[in-house]
């Protein structure tokens, strides 16, 4: 029982993270803000840290994907994808509650 509920909180934080890093591109590719890269995430992550999102458990992060018109495995390409150009690292050290 144990393992499911790693396997469960694992994959919790897996797809609240490709929500904050897909949240992060649109946020970081919009024209009408032009600071730098610090002032932009600095930005961001106040707005992150006080997001819904970060409460929520699997399935109802699972719905808001569905609601938004992903699919869990579209927003964790996202996540993959963004992993592999930003960071020569496994997204998995990068797994925080956060």
């Amino acid at each position: 029982m144990m393992q499911l509920d790693t396997q469960t909180e694992q994959k919790t934080l897996r797809l609240r993270d490709a929500f904050r890093v897909f949240a992060w591109e649109v946020f970081e590719t919009n024209p009408q803000i032009r600071e730098d890269l610090n002032q932009r995430y600095t930005r961001f992550y106040s707005r992150w840290r006080q997001s819904k999102i970060r409460s929520m458990d699997l399935s109802q992060l699972t719905q808001l994907a569905t609601e938004r018109g992903f699919s869990v495995e579209q927003l964790l390409t996202i996540r993959e994808c963004y992993y592999s150009i930003a960071q020569p690292y496994p997204p998995e050290i990068f797994l925080s509650k956060d």
